[in-house]
């Protein structure tokens, strides 16, 4: 089950550390970042970062959940997950990402210095991962086949780079092998690792979708900024990320379970969004950010919203 729920500093910020700073020099540049004084906004800025982890989770979460229904029983309810689930990227996400300044809409050296970043501490997090892995277990290979994925995917965002700065070609993206979702009876691991697998602060799951949203992202800045061959690349990045990172973790973890059960743990999921809002806007507006914290509260709003459309489809199947 993942619940989303307040992180301790030093977890939040672990995947982009020494990275954001060229992207968000950029972001503000570029109009993106709040308006509010730099020295207050920095103390608010790592909840944004930890709110913006948690809703690119969300989306694979409830996407996952969504494909593994069967179309002939249930179609409302797949429906019900995808609808939610783009809210939490397409809207929470990107206000999040673009509050903290995160990644730029217009640099695509500075987007892709912090991509590299990103996919070395995800492919060396795997790694670790897969060392206090089951011996010989299932989810251990796979953490150390998407190790293997991100280290590759560094090895291309440097040689874009390069390409960027004007030295050698834009590589093509890998090719994308779709890992169709399984349903399981339940979890296939327990305890501490499980949560390596699943869990919300600091997991392999999580990492993969902080990277697919990231992809997605700067696939859109290439694009916008005619730079169709990058776009492609991260474009392609991205659909690994979703379609053979995630969904294989996933598999490899006994992730996605019954309707039922899945209903229940996205219920916990946005009772965690709740308390979790409810307590940074407090800490937003404590530090001085008012538009980080009516931000937050407005997300808070939503989160309550799909709290109860859960509840309502959990009571409609039973």
């Amino acid at each position: 089950m993942r619940i989303r729920h307040v992180f301790p500093a030093a977890l939040v910020l672990a995947v982009v550390a020494g990275a954001a700073g060229p992207a968000a020099h950029a972001a503000s540049a570029s109009g993106q970042l709040s308006s509010v004084p730099s020295a207050t906004h920095s103390k608010s800025r790592q909840l944004e970062v930890s709110a913006a982890k948690t809703e690119s989770d969300a989306y694979l979460q409830y996407t996952g959940y969504a494909d593994s229904v069967v179309k002939d029983r249930r179609p409302d309810l797949a429906q019900v997950w995808r609808t939610v689930g783009e809210v939490e990227h397409q809207d929470h996400w990107t206000h999040e990402v673009t509050l903290a300044g995160l990644y730029s809409g217009s640099d695509n050296v500075a987007n892709l210095r912090t991509a590299i970043t990103q996919a070395q501490q995800a492919a060396q997090a795997d790694t670790d991962w897969a060392a206090n892995a089951p011996k010989d277990s299932a989810a251990a290979a796979e953490l150390r086949t998407v190790a293997a994925r991100e280290t590759a995917d560094a090895g291309l965002l440097k040689r874009a780079l390069t390409a960027e700065q004007g030295k050698g070609s834009m590589p093509a993206a890998p090719p994308v092998h779709t890992i169709p979702i399984q349903v399981s009876a339940g979890p296939h691991y327990s305890g501490s690792f499980y949560n390596d697998l699943t869990g919300d602060s600091n997991s392999a799951l999580q990492a993969a979708a902080w990277n697919w949203a990231e992809y997605q992202f700067d696939a859109k800045t290439a694009v916008d900024t005619g730079q169709a061959n990058l776009a492609a690349l991260f474009s392609g990045l991205e659909a690994q990320e979703q379609y053979e990172n995630w969904a294989g973790l996933s598999n490899a973890a006994g992730y996605v379970n019954s309707d039922a059960a899945n209903l229940k743990a996205s219920i916990a999921s946005e009772q965690g969004a709740i308390t979790m809002y409810t307590q940074y806007a407090g800490r937003a507006k404590n530090a001085g950010d008012t538009a980080t914290a009516a931000a937050f509260l407005s997300i808070r709003g939503d989160e309550m919203s799909h709290h109860q459309t859960f509840l309502r489809e959990l009571d409609a199947g039973r």
